[in-house]
């Protein structure tokens, strides 16, 4: 297991990329719009940017097996961000200074150049180390290791190897770096930051001080550090592994965090006006926002964290959300689905006067959306033996999945997700998509993210209610 768990892909066997064109030609639990891997492992999203009037975006690809291993950077690219067309690994981590994987990082573009910074992880005999490293991406789709590699190296003193996932932003006429850190004094989670003037020398300047209290700042290690503006807000957003359960926040193994505030690059400090979890389901982790986007703010992110899904007996787990577009509304970050602005749908409208409302599936790829919704309203997809249920209930909110017994190693974390809100829904709208469920209120002000596993049977929508006032249904079938 060790020496195949540190292989790469340029080393697979005849027998091995047999077995892997058997696995990507098969459909089985396979969304249809969302990214999965052909084979193998995926998890986080990297270089997400527009580039060379392109959409491309990475991802951390563990090519032979269901389990975290030697990750590369698989390269996708796309028109309309529905549509993907797969490239293969573009990072192969096969120098000294990224001997154990290619981590995760982000994309810079400008003058015509699209950078990709990314974590060389090292394993050695005294522990873990981390370079960061360059890559270039090039107008015929090439990536190329920058020679001069790595333009970090090693991690600063007094945090220990887990120094990962850089973020680049350029403010004024300096380049900033972001990175997830731990300190080594006391193993907590912080943002530290490098400083350059031409992408290439970069010098530590210290930790990112986040100017609040609360309690999501006690994590041993925070991941994927974001920043970007958002109609007129500096956004920050990190992955705080080990937050406390406070309320009904982190209720996930892992958790994802946005802040809104100002940033000041100079005192190295960002004043939090208002933080949230960014999804409030099972399934989401590591997002990255696109970088030198054309029009809208657009994210995207990991919908896994556990490696035991029934789709491992298929050769390949986890996939990406849907990219969404993000806006600031009343102080709150709002998410939609970029989803929503295709036309490939079969369209079918109801309006429906009853308090109980079943469809009969005719596929598990849809979208439902529902206007002039109630104070209370359940929402249930089922089969003969199992039922998920999404329900609103005088303002608080639960989505159920406890009879899916997939996810073992969550269990701890429970199979409901319950939520209490201080306003009216007015609109749901559900992204279902064979094996992931994402979920958007009041137009993305609150977002549910859900893998569940089906047994290959007749599903069933029922939308239930206790008024029988009218209510808007669309039912939509995605189609490719």
């Amino acid at each position: 297991m060790q020496e195949q768990k540190y292989k790469t892909i340029n080393l697979a066997t005849a027998s091995e990329k047999i077995k892997f064109n058997e696995i990507e030609n098969s459909s089985e639990l396979r969304p249809l719009f969302h990214i999965t891997p052909p084979h193998g492992l995926l998890n986080d999203p990297n270089g997400f940017c527009f580039f060379n009037n392109q959409f491309h975006l990475f991802y951390q690809w563990f090519p032979f097996g269901t389990y975290h291993g030697m990750k590369h950077w698989m390269h996708l690219t796309s028109s309309d961000l529905l549509n993907w067309q797969e490239h293969g690994s573009k990072i192969t981590p096969t120098e000294n200074y990224e001997s154990h994987g290619a981590y995760s990082g982000g994309a810079l573009v400008e003058n015509n150049n699209a950078y990709l910074f990314y974590t060389g992880n090292i394993k050695n005999e005294s522990g873990r180390d981390a370079n960061q490293c360059l890559a270039l991406l090039d107008e015929t789709n090439t990536v190329t290791k920058y020679s001069a590699n790595p333009i970090v190296k090693s991690v600063p003193q007094g945090y220990t190897g887990h120094v990962r996932d850089p973020k680049i932003v350029k403010h004024n006429d300096n380049y900033y770096m972001l990175l997830g850190a731990q300190r080594e004094a006391d193993l907590s989670g912080v943002i530290i930051i490098y400083q350059s003037k031409d992408i290439l020398n970069w010098e530590f300047k210290g930790e990112l001080n986040l100017q609040c209290d609360d309690a999501f700042l006690t994590g041993y290690m925070f991941e994927c550090p974001d920043l970007l503006r958002v109609d007129g807000h500096d956004v920050l957003i990190f992955s705080p592994q080990g937050t406390e359960a406070d309320g009904s926040r982190f209720h996930n193994r892992f958790n994802v965090i946005y802040c809104l505030g100002t940033i000041n690059f100079e005192q190295l400090t960002f004043k939090i006006e208002h933080w949230d979890e960014l999804d409030r389901g099972f399934d989401f982790y590591a997002p990255q926002t696109m970088a030198n986007t054309p029009n809208e703010q657009t994210l995207i992110a990991w919908a896994g964290t556990d490696e035991d899904l029934p789709s491992r007996q298929f050769g390949w787990v986890n996939c990406l959300t849907l990219p969404r577009t993000l806006s600031v509304i009343n102080h709150r970050l709002y998410q939609q689905p970029k989803i929503l602005e295709s036309d490939s749908f079969n369209k079918i409208s109801f309006k429906n006067n009853n308090n109980n409302f079943p469809i009969n599936l005719e596929q598990l790829s849809f979208l439902l959306e529902i206007e002039n919704t109630d104070k209370n309203i359940n929402i249930s997809l089922s089969t003969k033996n199992k039922h998920l249920t999404f329900s609103i209930l005088d303002r608080e909110i639960y989505l159920d999945r406890s009879q899916y017994n997939h996810h073992p190693d969550d269990w701890q974390y429970g199979n409901i997700r319950h939520h209490k809100i201080d306003y009216d829904i007015e609109n749901i709208k559900i992204v279902c998509d064979q094996s992931i469920l994402e979920i958007y209120l009041n137009h993305g002000r609150d977002v549910f993210t859900c893998l569940f596993f089906p047994e290959n049977e007749e599903h069933k929508l029922n939308i239930s209610r206790e008024e029988d006032t009218e209510m808007d249904i669309k039912l939509n079938y995605l189609t490719i």
